[in-house]
Formats: structure tokens, C-alpha cells, sequence
């Protein structure tokens, strides 16, 4: 990889975000006076764009089909901006292109055993070879219609698993002790939730939330997690492998394992993690008409604090208004962070019995094909969440993290499949992680329709906007923003638009070039550096992606189907401006960048450093300089960003804030289907 910054162009880009807007110059400029732990990081993953669909003898409406592919990160990047050009200095962009994790490292062999791994290796170090001869590359026993490998998959796992490295390294180590954040949201794929102990399924060939926990462990001391997960399907891979950490003989290891007692059962070891999951009962893994018995059960378990198993499964309902959903919301979604305060809760005490120090984490697997924007073959049962639950589910998670773990948490992307639901998402999802308000404009659908115009390929500015369109004028800022995160985007611009010709029929040399210098060959099993490709080779494979329209190539389909403008004439034809929209979302802006900088630290309180856990807050708020402050940082429950709560707010999403601790306890022959719905 290039060893210039790859956030170089995306540096350059905000700088003109700042002088075209000059009501964000004061923002910008006074970022230095926020302390990097007041501040959100989020990770970018290049690697991960290395994972793709490699069948590409299939036919284009079989290709249609594959929802999980590199145009994911991209739909997220539109999110991350959409945030920053609200908050342009409460978040820290890093890009996890120097760091690569190795499959075989201590705590991925801890999570998926000795053998899952290196096996998982060989099948991507030959799969190139089956590719060749026409042949599926992944076992006959394996959902061929969600799983796919090729050589470059080692590479996509290696910088996905660097990625989660630098996200718990950012909120426990930083650059240094004076930069060490709270918060980080890493964005990789593909997803993790659904891969067991030694069992790969739905898109997912390693557990990322239960790796990432145990790299906390290993490095940090963290002695007890909660998984958090919000994804649209049922985390069984996740929730797995919590039975094995409990002790119990995972179901992939022989039975006459040593260890065991006669029930299956030894000692559980540390870390211990709770897992606390909403999700679809009638999806993948439980599908209507195709799921068992067991999976059926499994999404259901309710079991905390029996036998070293704490996990609580809450199933998503139907809702009509907004205002049904916050009911709902409060009355049976919330009763997961009731759960996992009191699995923190008798982890503590348990560990105070016993003479031992306390250290949590909170993990949020935060998958959006949920969202009330997800494409409708996704949510083909009818549930899902308004844009808003984004936002208020991470607060909470936000204040079980000051209750528990000295403010840690730890954001992993899991699903979302369509463009929309994955930039709004996203979007709510960062805002919430640093605990502002969601404002009801920022998820309309014509703000939303905007901003994933920036997913297209062939995406060109507007040749004309009304100067009080202020929608539109802030979404191309969005989408520049967004397609400079990453130098390797444009290679997927180049590939999805006739087969790596752009429209001037010239390929972008520079990107191209630039991503072939990249490790391609297949590595070892010792994961030993590979060797670059020779230039001649460099370019033939170009020649290759320029020609490859003439070898009549299937080429790659847009991963969702979307109704967006084209960018001709036409444009504006079903185009209605709404002038109310316009106002008040300008007037939103406005506001928010003007003062973000005082009014965020309005919202954080000064806490001391603590061994077990309850926060305790400084005598005065004022007793220090929040600027200058050193100390950890407490985002109180009772005080989150109170001015937004004016008239002149009032289209602001309220919602009961009351303490998450004082949640009323609510209980509640084999065929297959894809997650994607298909049969197979």
C-alpha cells in the first residue's frame, strides 16, 4: 500500500467542507480544544474491500443476489460524513492500512479453537483454484448463497482483524495516556455475529465481537464484556460461543474431549461475557418454514447469571407511529441494558468476593439491516426500527458503559445491506455515541435519498442547485467526504462501471496501480508476506481490467437497487422541493456548528479513575478545565444536551431518559434458507 496517508485526500476534502461553509470554521478550528478522550474514534478498514464475490461465471441476477460486498463500506463512509459535517470536531478518523492481525494469534485460537482457523486459511489459499475450473470454492456442506472465499480473503480477514486490534487499542492505550478515547466504532467486514466456535454462516467467517474481547483480555485486563447487538438476525454465532466460554464443550469438539466432565461442563474461564440481543425471530437463523427447533429456542434463551451463562434474547415487534415505537422501546427493548446492568452488577460482586480487580467492556454489534430503510427483501416479515432507535440505543449503551466499565465502548459493523440503511445508520448510530440528540430532518427520506446518491459509481455533482436547496448543497459536501475515506473506493467505481473503464474509457491509473501494489498472491499457512507482482505483471492485470468488457465479463451489480436521480437532464423530473424541509434542516445545521464545541463539553461531567466500577463525580463541575482534563470522562444520563430541547427544537426525537439500571425486568431433517431469504 501506498505510503502516503490514505486519509490525505479525505484531510483535503474537509478543508474545503470548512471554507465553504463558514459557520463551521470556528468548530473546526477549535477541535484542539477538545480532548482526544472527549472525542469518538472511528476505524477504516482498506483491507476489507479485498473480500469480494469471486464467481464470476454466474449469471447477473444470481450476483443480484450476494448483498454482502465491498460497496457496504462505502454506504458507511456516507454516514461517518454525514456525522462529522455535524460535528466536525467530536470524532477522529484512523485507517488500519499499516496493521494487519494474523488468524493464527492467540486470541483468535482462543475464541475458534486450533483448527477452524488454519482451515479456514487453506480453503481461501485454494479456493483461486476451484474459481478457475468453474467450481464452488466453499464446501458442499456450507450455505454456498452467503459464503464466499478467494485468496484475497486472507487479506480482507488479516486487515479486519488489524482494525479491531487499533479500535480496543484507541480506548484503552491511545497514541499516548493524554489520547486515549472512550468510544470507537470500527467499521470491517465481512460481519462476525453469526460464526460460531468452528462454524462459519451468514456472511460471517470469524466471531470480530468475541476476538476483539479477547484481545482486550489478553492485553488489557478486561475481565467481563456484554455484547450488545441490535442486528436485524438473531447473533447464534456470538451467543455460541458465550456457551463455550462458560464451559460447556462446544458442539464442533469431540466428545471425548479431556476437560469435561460427564455433563459436558468444566470451568469457565475468563473473560466472561454476557450476551443481550433484539433481533427478528422470523429471520435468518430462524426463518419461517426452515428454521429448527434448536435455533428457534436458541434466539429465545432467557438465562442470566446460571451455571456462568448470562445471555437475553428480546425478539423485535411491529409498531405503527413513532410514538408506539418509544413506548415499545421503553417497556421491552430497554429490558436488555436492565440485563446487562445486573450481569455487571454480580460481576463485580463476584469478583470483589473472590480478591480479584473488576475491568468491563461494552460491545455493540451494530448491524442495520434492521432499519426501516433496509431493502424490503430483507425485511420481508414486516419489523423493523425507525433511524431514531439508532441513536437512542447507543446513549444507553453509553450510560451502562459510565456505570460499569469507566466509560469503554466498542462499536463493531455487522448487517445492513442497502445503501440507505447503512448511511442513516450510521449516522444516527456516531451521533448517539457521542450522546447528542437525533434531530428528526437528518432521517427524512429525501435527506437520506441524497446522501446515498454518493453510493453510485458513476456519481457526478448536480450541474444545477437552487442556492436555498440547502439539502442537496449539504449531501454533495456529504458525498465528497464520504468517497475520500478510503483511495481504494475508486477502484470499486472502476470495476462497477463497465468493468473498469471509466466513462472517458480511460481507467484511473493511479488507484488501480496503487491497489495493485498491494499484497495479491496467496499466503501460507504461516501467513508469510507475499510478493509483490512484478511490473510486467501490474500490467497485465490492468490490461485485464480494461479489457474485460470485451471478454464480455458479467459485470459487478450495484449491491441494492435503489430508485436514485441519474445524473442527466432528467434528473429533477420526480424531484418536489420542500421548502418547510429545507428551513428547518438548514436551521439544524446552523445551530450545531456554530457552538458544538462548548455545548458537548456542557455534557460531559469529570470522573476519577476507579478500580470497581460505580462512577463517582467530582464536587464541581467547575473544579476543572474539561479542555485540560486528564481524567476519565462521565456523559451523565440527566444532562444530555439540554438546549436542544427548546421550542425551536422541538423537532428533536424525545424520549424517557430515565436511568437504564431502573428498567422493569421483562422475560419473555434439516433445511436452509440464506440470510438474504433465498432457498438453496
Amino acid at each position: 500500500m501506498s505510503d502516503q496517508d490514505p486519509l490525505h485526500k479525505f484531510y483535503k476534502q474537509f478543508q474545503v467542507f470548512v471554507q465553504n461553509n463558514p459557520n463551521v470554521i470556528s468548530a473546526a478550528r477549535a477541535a484542539s480544544q477538545i480532548p482526544e478522550s472527549a472525542k469518538a474514534i472511528i476505524v477504516l478498514s482498506p483491507y476489507s474491500l479485498e473480500h469480494a464475490f469471486p464467481r464470476d461465471w454466474v449469471s447477473k441476477s444470481y450476483r443480484k443476489t450476494i448483498v454482502e460486498r465491498p460497496e457496504r463500506l462505502l454506504a458507511g463512509s456516507m454516514g461517518i460524513s454525514a456525522a462529522v459535517t455535524m460535528y466536525p470536531a467530536l470524532f477522529t478518523l484512523k485507517s488500519s492500512h499499516q496493521r494487519k492481525g494474523s488468524l493464527l494469534s492467540p486470541h483468535v485460537l482462543k475464541v475458534h479453537g486450533h483448527d477452524w482457523p488454519p482451515r479456514l486459511l487453506r480453503l481461501c489459499k485454494h479456493a483461486d483454484e476451484k474459481l478457475a475450473k468453474g467450481e464452488i470454492e466453499v464446501p458442499d456442506t456450507w450455505n454456498a448463497g452467503d459464503i464466499y472465499l478467494s485468496s484475497k480473503t486472507i487479506e480482507a480477514l488479516q486487515g479486519s482483524l488489524g482494525a479491531l486490534e487499533i479500535g480496543v487499542d484507541s480506548i484503552f492505550k491511545g497514541p499516548s495516556p493524554e489520547h486515549v478515547s472512550n468510544r470507537a466504532f470500527v467499521v470491517i467486514r465481512p460481519p462476525g455475529h453469526h460464526c460460531g466456535v468452528a462454524t462459519p454462516s451468514g456472511f460471517c467467517l470469524l466471531n470480530n465481537a468475541h476476538v476483539s474481547i479477547e484481545y482486550a483480555h489478553d492485553v488489557y485486563g478486561v475481565t467481563h464484556a456484554v455484547v450488545l447487538d441490535f442486528d436485524l438476525h438473531h447473533g447464534d454465532g456470538t451467543q455460541d460461543i458465550c456457551w463455550k466460554r462458560a464451559g460447556f464443550r462446544p458442539d464442533e469438539e469431540d466428545e471425548n474431549s479431556p476437560g469435561y466432565d460427564e455433563f459436558g461442563k468444566k470451568f469457565a474461564e475468563f473473560p466472561k461475557v454476557g450476551y443481550f440481543s433484539m433481533h427478528d425471530i422470523n429471520s435468518f437463523p430462524t426463518e419461517s418454514a426452515y428454521a429448527t427447533k434448536d435455533n428457534i429456542k436458541n434466539a429465545s434463551t432467557c438465562l442470566l447469571n446460571a451455571h456462568d451463562i448470562n445471555i437475553w434474547n428480546v425478539h423485535l415487534s411491529t409498531w405503527e407511529t413513532e410514538e408506539d415505537f418509544n413506548k415499545l422501546y421503553q417497556s421491552k427493548y430497554r429490558t436488555l441494558f436492565a440485563k446487562a446492568d445486573e450481569f455487571f452488577k454480580n460481576a463485580k460482586l463476584e469478583m470483589s468476593k473472590s480478591g480479584r480487580n473488576f475491568k468491563g467492556l461494552v460491545v455493540i454489534s451494530a448491524g442495520f439491516d434492521a432499519s426501516e430503510f433496509e431493502q424490503v427483501s430483507m425485511q420481508r416479515h414486516g419489523v423493523n426500527v425507525p433511524t431514531h432507535f439508532y441513536t437512542m440505543f447507543t446513549k444507553d449503551a453509553l450510560k451502562l458503559a459510565q456505570m460499569h466499565t469507566e466509560g469503554k465502548v466498542l462499536s463493531l459493523l455487522e448487517g445492513g445491506y442497502s445503501d440507505k440503511a447503512i448511511a442513516s445508520g450510521v449516522f444516527a448510530h456516531l451521533i448517539g455515541l457521542q450522546n447528542q440528540n437525533w434531530i428528526k430532518e437528518w432521517g427524512s427520506e429525501q435527506v437520506v435519498k441524497e446522501i446515498v446518491r454518493g453510493c453510485k459509481p458513476t456519481w457526478k455533482p448536480y450541474k444545477k442547485k437552487k442556492s436555498r436547496d440547502v439539502i442537496r448543497i449539504w449531501a454533495e459536501e456529504v458525498i465528497e467526504l464520504g468517497r475520500a475515506m478510503i483511495p481504494e473506493f475508486e477502484f470499486l467505481f472502476v470495476e462497477a462501471t463497465a468493468n473498469g473503464v471509466h466513462l472517458d474509457g480511460k481507467a484511473p491509473e493511479s488507484a488501480v496501480t496503487q491497489r495493485l501494489t498491494r499484497s495479491r498472491a496467496q499466503q501460507t499457512m504461516q501467513e508469510e508476506p507475499p510478493a509483490k507482482p512484478s511490473t510486467p505483471e501490474k500490467e497485465l492485470i490492468l490490461r485485464r481490467i480494461v479489457n474485460s468488457k470485451a471478454a464480455e465479463a458479467v459485470p459487478p451489480v450495484p449491491f441494492v437497487q435503489q430508485e436514485i436521480p441519474s445524473d442527466d437532464d432528467k434528473e429533477d423530473e420526480d424531484y418536489v422541493y420542500d421548502e418547510e424541509l429545507n428551513k428547518t434542516f438548514n436551521r439544524t445545521v446552523e445551530d450545531i456548528t456554530i457552538d458544538d464545541i462548548s455545548r458537548h463539553l456542557e455534557t460531559l461531567e469529570i470522573i476519577e479513575a476507579r478500580d470497581t466500577g460505580t462512577a463517582k463525580p467530582e464536587p464541581s463541575r467547575k473544579s476543572q478545565d474539561p479542555r485540560t482534563a486528564t481524567s476519565k470522562y462521565k456523559i451523565p444520563s440527566s444532562t444530555t444536551t439540554q438546549h436542544l430541547r427548546s421550542n425551536r427544537y422541538s423537532n428533536v426525537l424525545d424520549y424517557d431518559d430515565s436511568d437504564i439500571s431502573m428498567v422493569s425486568h421483562i422475560s419473555t431433517a434439516k433445511k436452509h434458507s440464506t440470510r438474504s431469504g433465498r432457498k438453496w
